[in-house]
């Protein structure tokens, strides 16, 4: 199967159709958690392949690792602010299947952190999906947003908890524990599209929790910051 999780709140509600509309034509089934949601919008029940699920708590960005797929899903974790191009999907399990989705996962936001121990979770060159990415880059993080990867490499929600507006963090030292390369795939700037909000972007959790860099943020960063002698790597170019 190829699925597509997705966590939402409501201050989402009046984009977020675009959103899942974006992805969900191109994969069998988007796992859309509806955090602090009481009913499902039915303009997302109308998406035949949605599976809506309201969870007890509000579990934030966390929400994306709830759905369990089986090992050999094709995963796509998205975003909820994010228009994915037609061939998004195609596209990625192309460049994906050369590189080779056993040990490896795919994205197009990277980071490869430096000096992390001076300017904590800000101490990282970002290979952002806004800029161009003239060749695929291996990363010590991806940002879930944008991410391919097998079942097998998606981190049991047991893992996941309590990484609520860090979840790439928590997610990349699963991956870097199990020996799974993370790659920043190359791209262009504007592959991916981003929703703006009427009312503006409002609380983001990049500017309120991770600028802050929380001790026990970077506490994690550097279990698996810089391990892996394939950070760096270079591979083809974008075209």
């Amino acid at each position: 199967m190829i699925r597509a999780h997705m966590a939402t709140y409501p201050r989402r509600r009046e984009t977020l159709e675009q959103s899942v509309a974006s992805i969900a034509s191109q994969v069998d089934r988007v796992f859309l958690v509806l955090n602090q949601f009481s009913e499902i919008p039915p303009e997302i029940a109308a998406i035949g392949n949605v599976e809506p699920i309201i969870p007890d708590e509000d579990l934030k960005d966390l929400g994306k690792f709830l759905p369990v797929p089986k090992d050999d899903d094709l995963v796509f974790l998205t975003d909820d602010d994010l228009l994915y191009p037609p061939d998004y999907v195609r596209s990625t399990l192309a460049v994906a299947e050369r590189i080779g989705l056993g040990d490896a996962v795919f994205g197009y936001h990277g980071s490869i952190y430096s000096d992390v121990e001076v300017r904590g979770a800000m101490g990282r060159r970002i290979l952002g999906f806004r800029q161009t990415v003239p060749a695929t880059t291996c990363v010590d993080q991806l940002g879930t947003g944008v991410v391919l990867a097998l079942g097998k490499n998606i981190a049991p929600f047991s893992f996941m908890c309590g990484s609520q507006k860090f979840v790439d963090v928590r997610y990349a030292k699963w991956l870097q524990a199990r020996g799974v390369d993370c790659w920043c795939l190359a791209h262009r700037k504007g592959l991916i599209g981003e929703i703006k909000l009427p009312d503006g972007p409002g609380e983001t959790i990049h500017s309120n929790f991770t600028r802050k860099s929380p001790a026990h943020v970077v506490a994690e960063i550097l279990e698996f910051a810089g391990k892996s002698a394939k950070v760096g790597t270079l591979l083809g170019k974008t075209a």
